[in-house]
């Protein structure tokens, strides 16, 4: 398949296709054109390697950057390499900082720019903290990692990663939804961090709702992952006509397979042919190797073989009879009855199968025998760092907590740039995705996992905001190592086998796209989750067909396909107000909006003496895709055929009803365009003097420093904000 070429890449839509797995991918196949089937058949898993071998990467003999000459990963240019650098070093083509702004903005708040001057605003604020020797990306992508906006963004996402369930019999709406007002800071992520569930109890009732917002608070996640286990089990999977023993395993499985996948990121049908110390696509040659594993023998810690175990002795540690229980004694942490009480004796064990799970549990053992793991695995993790042997045995409690950590690195890391840092079987097949994901995770783990750090790491690492190849003077199109598109090493010109700016263009998650389309235009948001007895769930079918995680059997997906696209286009094409039920949109940092953005803009565009229809078409243009420059007839002839108007019209003179409907149906029509639904690559720098003369109340200038300068600047520096913007003195 040829990629499509990164000087274009704000022009395509990209369609991804879903591909099943098999138990064990065997990624050898896209390499030399060997199924997996035929490795296995012939028993040979290295194909026609020269130096093929299937024994354990260990710690001697695992490839490292300071591979030997003639053999490391950048050496030559044989099929199935990466290119050679063209100069010293790897070369790099940084966008600018109106394109890290523009970057940014969606991807940490999940809305879009505010326009121009909401961008222009943030470049002059990294302009001004560089000059006084400040990182300034860095305080900026801080500062824009806080507030009300951040939270609900980071909140979403993390429901998406747990997978919980938002309708139906799994939703627990009085525990995920419902706040009590201990999230309201971080003392209460901060009481599970240094408290075991069973035993403790914090000073009032409280929801995993306030757990969620309380650890984002505290930018500690390990406490929100820690409660999830528990609360996501008072609402199981049930059935209909089974005995109790069948429930019993399907609530298991269910549990277990989303533990593995939400937390480990591991599965354990991939263990048998994938593990941290050997694989059937490792070879100690790194021009062979498509195997690189992070250093530490994590399967054997938590599975007790480093083959991984049966799974129902694995999942026996999510024990659900006898363990659940509406009248149980111990509620974690004295958390809300809501989510979940529980028995912590042995007793109700109907399966009566052995558990392990960082260790052999002791008959009956549940989720209390596990939690003691994490709490020590984190907090040895975070003070002490991963300790691992000679032999890369790793203590079970810190094997727990690191691929953890390590899973959710590569999740935040996919959510920022499109594309895991891993394979299908949760390992890097390079060492440039090895680097990165270290690197990420070792970020985050070191600042007591904080999200923040992350997120921060991610936006300034020189990958995120690389510039199209015909605006900067790299050697090639493909100056990039191959993090976002792996196989490409195998293209048959050697100046395509690293990856482009165009490889890492993809469709912004469910969550961000919606929404940045209901804030844009000030309305309201989807409802977040109903109770599991209610069946009015507003636009659920929009969401689905978006690719939101819904439930279990609707599980979401991340990419652009007909029916989605035909979805979008049916609900948004007209730029009519969508009710949807949820939270009310406005001004940042300021209440809910009484009308449309659109409406407005309407009203302070009239106020403007000459102004024309041309400039309203500048101004949704500004507002949702930061373009407020109309380029060319071309361009102009085909917005009049939308707006049903020429351009050069006075808006006086136009028909207001005729106007406001052709602006809904040109903002409708913006809201379907690559520029608003991609990420991967900006609109180009914008000239200052095609930012449109008036600004809706709350938009201007002056309103978008007040709420940016204390969340970005806070008392560090002295500033102050005026109609021309951002001046640190």
């Amino acid at each position: 398949m040829t990629r499509l070429h990164p000087n274009h890449a704000p022009l395509f839509t990209a369609v991804f296709a879903c591909m099943s797995l098999t138990a064990c991918p065997n990624d050898q196949a896209g390499t030399d054109g060997t199924s997996a089937g035929d490795t296995e058949a012939t028993g040979d898993p290295t194909g026609d390697d020269p130096t093929a071998t299937d024994s354990a990467p260990t710690s001697g003999d695992a490839p490292t950057s300071g591979g030997t000459p003639g053999t490391s990963g950048d050496s030559g240019g044989d099929p199935g390499e990466e290119p050679p650098p063209a100069g010293d070093g790897e070369e790099s083509c940084d966008a600018g900082d109106e394109a890290f702004v523009k970057r940014i903005i969606p991807l940490l708040q999940g809305r879009k720019p505010e326009g121009m001057r909401e961008v222009q605003l943030l470049v002059s604020a990294i302009e001004q903290l560089d000059a006084k020797g400040q990182d300034g990306r860095a305080i900026v992508a801080r500062g824009l990692a806080a507030g009300d906006l951040y939270l609900h963004r980071w909140r979403t996402f993390f429901w998406e990663q747990l997978k919980i369930n938002r309708l139906e019999m799994k939703s627990n709406y009085g525990c995920y939804s419902q706040l009590t007002g201990a999230g309201d800071d971080g003392d209460l992520a901060a009481y599970i961090r240094d408290n075991d569930a069973q035993g403790s109890s914090f000073d009032s009732p409280f929801t995993m709702a306030d757990v969620m917002m309380s650890a984002l608070r505290l930018d500690d996640l390990s406490p929100m992952y820690r409660a999830d286990m528990f609360a996501r089990m008072a609402r199981p999977l049930s059935g209909a006509n089974i005995t109790q023993e069948e429930f019993e395993v399907n609530a298991r499985s269910n549990y277990g397979e989303i533990f593995e996948s939400s937390y480990l990121g591991r599965r354990s049908g991939c263990l048998e042919c994938h593990t941290s110390t050997e694989s059937v696509t490792y070879n100690p040659d790194p021009k062979y190797n498509h195997f690189w594993a992070l250093p530490g023998d994590f399967e054997s810690a938590i599975y007790g073989d480093p083959k991984g175990r049966p799974e129902e002795e694995v999942y026996a540690a999510f024990r659900w009879t006898g363990f659940v229980d509406d009248q149980g004694s111990t509620t974690p942490w004295g958390w809300s009855g809501a989510c979940g009480r529980f028995n912590p004796g042995t007793d109700g064990d109907i399966l009566g199968i052995p558990g392990y799970l960082g260790g052999a549990l002791p008959e009956g053992g549940q989720l209390f025998d596990i939690d003691p793991l994490f709490k020590t695995g984190f907090a040895t993790l975070a003070s002490e760092g991963l300790m691992v042997d000679g032999d890369l045995s790793v203590a079970p409690d810190q094997a727990l907590a690191y691929l953890t950590a390590v899973n959710i690195a590569n999740g935040v890391w996919k959510e920022m740039l499109g594309y895991p840092l891993t394979l299908a079987h949760s390992f890097p097949r390079n060492e440039k995705q090895r680097e990165i994901l270290g690197e990420l995770a070792d970020a985050f783990i070191s600042d007591s996992y904080s999200l923040r750090t992350l997120l921060v790491e991610i936006v300034t690492h020189p990958y995120f905001n690389q510039e199209a190849p015909d605006l900067c003077d790299a050697s090639t199109s493909y100056h990039m190592k191959p993090v976002f598109d792996p196989f490409s090493v195998t293209a048959a010109d050697p100046n395509m086998r690293g990856n482009g700016v165009g490889d890492r263009v993809q469709r912004y998650s469910a969550w961000v796209l919606i929404e940045s389309a209901m804030r844009a235009m000030w309305w309201e948001l989807p409802v977040q989750q109903v109770q599991d007895n209610e069946w009015n769930y507003p636009g659920v079918n929009f969401l689905r067909d978006q690719g939101v995680f819904l439930k279990d059997a609707i599980n979401g997906f991340n990419g652009v396909d007909f029916n989605g696209l035909l979805s979008w286009e049916n609900q948004l094409a007209g730029g009519n107000k969508q009710s949807m039920q949820g939270s009310c949109t406005g001004p940042l940092g300021q209440p809910c909006a009484q009308y449309e953005w659109i409406e407005l803009m309407l009203v302070e565009a009239s106020m403007v003496p000459g102004a024309t229809v041309g400039d309203i078409a500048a101004a949704i243009k500004d507002r949702l895709i930061t373009e407020p420059t109309i380029d060319g007839p071309a361009e102009a002839a085909a917005i009049e055929g939308v707006l049903g108007l020429p351009l050069d019209m006075p808006m006086s003179e136009a028909d207001t009803g005729q106007l406001e409907e052709g602006a809904r149906r040109f903002a409708g029509m913006l809201l379907s365009t690559p520029q608003f639904m991609l990420s991967g690559v900006p609109s180009r720098d914008q000239d200052p003097a095609a930012i449109p003369a008036f600004a809706v109340p709350g938009t201007d200038t002056e309103s978008l420093c007040n709420v940016h300068a204390p969340l970005l600047l806070g008392d560090r520096f002295a500033w102050s904000c005026s109609a021309d913007g951002l001046k640190l003195r």
